[in-house]
C-alpha cells in the first residue's frame, strides 16, 4: 500500500487537498447554501461546459480504456493481462458498491428537496434531473476511480493531475447541474479512489500493472 502511495505521491497529495477542502467547506456551510451558491453563478457558456464535463463521469471512459488495452494486447502484442484484470475488477466493484449504497440510502436529490422551495433554480436545457438515489454521486465515483486507476497504471504525473482535475470538474458539474449535494460528490470521490487503491493492493506488481 505504501509503495502505491509513494509512487503516485503527487496525485494523492492533490487528492488529499481536495478531501480536506471539501470537508472544511461542508463544516462551515449548509448543503442548501452551497447548492445555491454554485447553482446561481451560471451562464450559457458554463451550462454548455458542465453539460459536457459531466459526461466524462460516465462508464464510457472505462470502456474506451479497456478497448485500448485490448488493442495493445492482441494487436500490438504488449502483455496487458494483469492490467485488464485490474481494470475490470475495479470497474465492476465501483459500480456494485455505488449502486448498493444508492439503494441502501435512497436519499432525495436536490430537485426533489427544493422544487417547491420557491427559490430560483438554474436548470440546464437537455439535462434530465433525477429525484432519488442521490448518495453517493455515481459520476463522481466513476471519474475519480478512473483518474486513480490511470495514475497507478501509467505513472505519468502530468496525465495523473489532468485526470484528477477532470474528476474534480465532474464532481463540481454534478452540483452545478443540480443533480447532487456536496456530500454526494465528496463521498463519491473518496469511494472511487478507495476502490481502486484496495484493488491495486492485491494486484500491485511493478512489472505487471504499470503500463
Amino acid at each position: 500500500m505504501l509503495k502505491i502511495l509513494t509512487n503516485n505521491r503527487l496525485f494523492f497529495i492533490f487528492f488529499l487537498v481536495w478531501v480536506l477542502f471539501g470537508a472544511i467547506l461542508q463544516l462551515i456551510s449548509s448543503p442548501t447554501d452551497l447548492m445555491f451558491l454554485i447553482n446561481q453563478h451560471h451562464s450559457l457558456e458554463l451550462d454548455a461546459f458542465f453539460r459536457f464535463v459531466t459526461t466524462l463521469g460516465e462508464d464510457t471512459i472505462w470502456l474506451i480504456l479497456l478497448l485500448a488495452l485490448l488493442y495493445r494486447h492482441f494487436v500490438k502484442k504488449v502483455k496487458q493481462t494483469a492490467i485488464v484484470k485490474f481494470l475490470l475488477i475495479s470497474w465492476i466493484l465501483k459500480v456494485l458498491v455505488s449502486l448498493f449504497l444508492k439503494n441502501i440510502f435512497n436519499h432525495p436529490r436536490p430537485i426533489e428537496v427544493y422544487q417547491n422551495s420557491g427559490r430560483a433554480i438554474n436548470l440546464v436545457e437537455g439535462v434530465t434531473l433525477h429525484h432519488w438515489q442521490s448518495f453517493p454521486s455515481g459520476h463522481t465515483t466513476t471519474a475519480f476511480a478512473f483518474a486513480c486507476f490511470c495514475a497507478i497504471v501509467f505513472r505519468k504525473t502530468s496525465l495523473s493531475i489532468i485526470l484528477l482535475v477532470m474528476a474534480m470538474l465532474v464532481g463540481f458539474s454534478r452540483m452545478y447541474l443540480f443533480q447532487h449535494f456536496p456530500r454526494d460528490v465528496f463521498a463519491g470521490s473518496i469511494l472511487g479512489v478507495a476502490v481502486v487503491v484496495v484493488m491495486a493492493k492485491f494486484f500491485y506488481k511493478k512489472e505487471e500493472i504499470s503500463a
